[in-house]
């Protein structure tokens, strides 16, 4: 019997821009941002997770990794990480695997350096696929921030599946 190819979906938590990208295999199939800040701010956590849940359901999934997030004392930070907390569990009833990396952990596996930049990560991500080296030449601070949640979510996808063993 074939085994599917495992297809992740990453998420790079934001309460403003959400990163997403899926993989399936090393192949990227969709990336992106979704902006939350259109949303008040009790809205926000609600949207997140219909925005998962809808990934879901459209790319199916083997496995949901997050940028890991930590309880905090500030109530927006705080919100952060329940946004997180709550996408996770959506997840793990869905079925999937979950997993949360640090993000000097993954800018290590991307770089070589735990301590590299965002720019280091887009640039290194650029050149190991060609299709996002347009998101790097931005004209406005805004853009580069922007898409730096984009980039973040890809290196997680990248990250994980170099840590799991080819099914």
């Amino acid at each position: 019997m074939k085994r599917r190819t495992e297809s992740i979906l990453a998420i790079d938590p934001g309460l403003r821009d959400l990163g997403f990208a899926v993989l399936k295999g090393s192949k990227i199939i969709t990336a992106g941002v979704r902006q939350l800040r259109l949303f008040p701010p009790e809205r926000r956590s609600a949207e997140a997770r219909s925005l998962v849940r809808n990934w879901l359901v459209a790319h199916r999934p083997n496995a949901l990794v997050l940028e890991r997030t930590y309880r905090h004392p500030v109530p927006w930070l705080n919100e952060l990480h329940r946004v997180t907390r709550a996408v996770g569990v959506l997840a793990e009833r869905a079925g999937l695997s979950v997993a949360t990396y640090a993000p000097q952990t993954v800018r290590k596996t991307l770089t070589g350096n735990g301590w590299a930049t965002k720019d280091d990560v887009a640039t290194a991500l650029g050149f190991r696929y060609p299709a996002l080296r347009v998101y790097l030449t931005q004209d406005r601070k805004w853009k580069v921030r922007y898409w730096q949640n984009m980039f973040d979510a890809v290196a997680l996808a990248i990250h994980h599946a170099t840590l799991k063993p080819p099914s």
